[in-house]
């Protein structure tokens, strides 16, 4: 087995919309001119130390929600996906080839999927991506890469080759690998392992607030949903003049409208969908040797999707704060019409309600922070499974952390050049340090590093054996979540 490189949150395609920043042009231009240097420079390690890497690409590599192509009549959902695929993967051929030569040099390459590339749950996306990458390289003869998703352990990587991952990879005893969007609710859905309905993509709260608001308002930055609170986009807006203020009133009405269209409709699952999740989740848990138990507790420890509760459509949407400062404006209206107050004494006081109530909401609530949610749940996610080393991406900030007897480390997003080097030991092949790393000027420096404390639980090799040979017999799935038992 090799030593581990691990990058996420690239975004590719985030520049592929109607309306654009300048500085995303500039940052796809980067992409384009640093990441094959990046690749390109743990070649050269590979080739004078002798190493195999295992490189993990840990979600979010393109950004599917910011690709917005002309639907065309009658094509499926799966097919505008592949289009999308096609076009972000034209716009970045340089990140293409520098993948292609990192296969072709025998490395062995895992696409985890994110919450911005749920879409590689389609078959019809990964054959396309295989085809892509493998087609550039400069032989193509050998059997091409399995376009499934059900690889979920380390050890059933193979040099040279394409694997998809669901939702994670496990190594026993070793490491646990996932992007970490499932404690997010807001970029989370209900019965993840069955994630269509109808044929089509769950969406999530934030990608119909993306696809609604963020994508049509190039003045806002990309990041500003993790950053920004109610008051933050008042005075966003208002700075801006009331044009712009009816502007952006108009849009959010709009995206709330779409939010709610999900709550009541596909973001809510189904007795069919949850029935499908279970016996996914129970097929996943015989393939990484795992108790059920293990993989239940992890689903108890994310909290649910906001397309699942009322509470949390209204505080994601700031409609908590709209219901509070309107609600009491109501009644006051309607004192007024039975003729019990006058309208002046009536809309004072709904007015000092409201702005006491939402004072209070914002008060008792805590500003979005997803980086720490995500440290407060990784020594649960080692201790459930068994492992010393738990790895993430999905914040975008660059972490390494010990939790007690669990190390939690974070690739953040490598767009600021930040991911993770994993060593093994050359004897043992058990994963024995984690270094935080960023790619900068054309090199490489530690941030921060720790070694990995080792449970006594043996590696099963014959069950890894098993479980790939299976994999490698089994036809292709699709996004429904059908899962062939190994």
């Amino acid at each position: 087995m090799h030593d581990l490189l691990l990058i996420s949150d690239l975004h590719l395609g985030s520049h592929l919309k109607p309306r654009l920043r300048g500085e995303e042009v500039h940052l796809a231009s980067r992409i384009e001119e640093e990441f094959p240097r990046f690749t390109d420079h743990y070649l050269e390690i590979s080739r004078v130390r002798d190493v195999g890497w295992q490189l993990v690409i840990n979600g979010d590599f393109i950004d599917f929600w910011n690709v917005e192509l002309d639907e065309r009549e009658g094509e499926s959902s799966e097919d505008l996906a592949v289009r999308r695929l096609h076009a972000v993967l034209d716009a970045h051929p340089a990140v293409e080839d520098s993948l292609a030569r990192f296969l072709e040099a025998g490395h062995g390459i895992a696409f985890v999927t994110g919450n911005h590339d749920a879409e590689l749950l389609y078959a019809g996306v990964r054959r396309a991506m295989v085809e892509r990458i493998e087609g550039a390289m400069a032989g193509e003869e050998g059997d091409a890469s399995i376009t499934r998703t059900g690889t979920v352990r380390l050890d059933m990587m193979r040099a040279g080759k394409i694997r998809f991952v669901r939702w994670f990879l496990r190594e026993p005893g070793g490491a646990w690998i996932e992007h970490g969007h499932k404690f997010d609710p807001s970029c989370a859905t209900p019965a993840a392992l069955s994630p269509t309905r109808g044929g089509a993509l769950v969406q999530t709260v934030a990608e119909v607030a993306t696809r609604s608001f963020a994508n049509v308002m190039p003045e806002i930055d990309y990041d500003a949903p993790d950053k920004f609170s109610t008051a933050d986009y008042a005075r966003w807006a208002l700075a801006r003049g009331w044009r712009f203020v009816i502007r952006v009133i108009l849009l959010y009405l709009r995206m709330v409208g779409r939010i709610l269209a999900l709550w009541v409709g596909p973001g809510r699952v189904d007795a069919q969908g949850q029935a499908d999740h279970d016996q996914q989740l129970s097929r996943i848990a015989e393939n990484a040797g795992l108790q059920m138990s293990a993989l239940a507790a992890l689903e108890n420890m994310a909290p649910p999707p906001a397309a699942m509760t009322v509470g949390g459509l209204l505080k994601l949407s700031a409609l908590d704060h709209l219901l509070m400062l309107l609600t009491p404006v109501g009644i006051a209206l309607a004192l007024r019409a039975a003729g019990w107050v006058p309208l002046w004494l009536g809309l004072s006081v709904a007015g000092v309600v409201g702005v006491a109530g939402v004072w209070f909401q914002r008060r008792g609530r805590q500003r979005r922070d997803v980086a720490r949610d995500m440290l407060n749940v990784a020594a649960g996610v080692g201790n459930a499974t068994g492992v010393p080393l738990v790895l993430m991406g999905h914040s975008h900030h660059g972490q390494l952390e010990r939790r007690g007897e669990v190390v939690y480390a974070n690739s953040g997003s490598w767009l600021d050049g930040s991911h993770l080097y994993v060593e093994r030991d050359p004897n043992t092949q058990r994963l024995v340090r984690v270094e935080l790393r960023q790619w900068r000027n054309g090199g490489v420096r530690c941030l921060d590093a720790m070694s990995v404390v080792q449970p006594n639980e043996p590696v099963d090799e014959a069950a890894a054996v098993r479980a790939d040979s299976a994999l490698e017999t089994a036809g292709e799935g699709d996004a429904s979540g059908a899962f062939v038992r190994t």
